[in-house]
């Protein structure tokens, strides 16, 4: 990792990087696809809430249009992935969002299963786990969703249960038995933290399934100010607490209170680390505190191209091959408990 490039003026100009090179259809592609398998633990489809049209999640688009766009953007792996989403395109993420959730179209209509799977394909990845987010009496997204993933045995669906929903707890039945294998909590799209009375009950009847949850950790700027109240680090350790045998992934390994996120999970021992986005010395600081065993790669696609966070794990480890298998896919197969028929890359 010493003196390896972290600045580059594109994700294209990732292919200067050992680990990625240009294919025949002018695409970036990992040059590392037979080293082993990944599993991504952080990835989301597209939704519309309301009267919006629905987005075809079965649908090929031309073009795939992330918040971070693979041209025009500049890349600095040396940063968390959100700081420099922030500085390249500050709005664009609430924007695609906000235009799709309320119009049914614009960038987050590419954000689909075989979009994302095509992708997968160019980098390698065996598996992604598909988060879910629904809002407050419905769970449309999450249904929608879960039907995505299983016409596409590649990927896991978790998903979002509002605990403000009168018939949480019959959402959270049904959604196991349509094949949910998580929980993803928003505080944001909630609107509560973690350790809100309502949040416990979601995660305490969960917690029965055996199954992980994985919350959102933390904010990094990229959010408006009004919203980060329900996010600090310090409000996970209550529902860490109170549940000792749920099985807890904190996503974003908590931005840039990684350190606070590794003081809790480790007083706890029942939570793991998603380490998408952050920066390579940030991985190994996080390798040699928490452990290998209690990491996990994830990509935040479609907000980023699924090289950028990539890049960012290979450069951490170039000289540890043993804990790169760990964090890309031995620990999630271990908690996911992938099936060797769902493995088919």
């Amino acid at each position: 990792m010493k003196n390896q490039k972290l600045c580059f003026e594109s994700v294209q100009a990732l292919a200067e990087l050992e680990y990625f090179r240009i294919n025949e259809q002018g695409k970036l592609e990992s040059a590392t696809k037979n080293e082993g398998p990944i599993i991504d633990m952080h990835t989301h489809l597209g939704f519309t809430s309301g009267l919006a049209p629905r987005i075809d999640l079965s649908r090929r688009t031309q073009e795939m249009k992330h918040s971070f766009g693979e041209t025009g953007m500049q890349v600095d792996l040396s940063i968390y992935s959100g700081v420099n989403l922030t500085r390249e395109n500050r709005n664009g993420l609430f924007r695609d969002y906000a235009e799709a959730a309320l119009l049914g179209r614009g960038a987050a209509t590419t954000y689909t299963a075989p979009n994302l799977i095509d992708e997968m394909d160019r980098m390698g990845v065996r598996n992604s786990v598909s988060l879910a987010m629904d809002l407050p009496g419905s769970m449309k997204v999450s249904e929608l969703h879960i039907r995505a993933a299983g016409g596409a045995d590649r990927l896991i669906p978790f998903c979002g249960v509002s605990p403000r929903s009168l018939f949480w707890e019959r959402h959270v039945e049904k959604c196991i038995a349509m094949g949910a294998r998580g929980l993803k909590f928003h505080p944001y799209i909630n609107l509560m933290g973690p350790d809100h009375p309502m949040a416990i009950r979601l995660f305490r009847r969960w917690s029965r399934s055996g199954f992980p949850i994985l919350f959102h950790t933390a904010h990094n700027g990229v959010e408006p100010a009004v919203l980060r109240r329900f996010s600090d680090i310090g409000l996970y350790g209550e529902a860490l607490r109170r549940l000792p045998n749920a099985l807890f992934v904190l996503g974003h390994a908590g931005m840039g209170y990684y350190r606070e996120a590794v003081a809790m999970a480790k007083a706890h021992g029942n939570t793991y680390l998603e380490i998408g986005g952050q920066p390579p010395d940030v991985v190994r600081e996080l390798i040699d505190t928490m452990g290998p065993d209690w990491l996990l790669y994830g990509s935040d696609w479609p907000v980023y191209p699924l090289a950028m966070p990539l890049a960012k794990i290979f450069i951490a480890t170039e000289s540890d091959p043993e804990s790169r298998r760990k964090i890309l896919f031995d620990n999630a197969n271990r908690i996911l408990k992938i099936s060797e028929a769902r493995h088919t890359a």
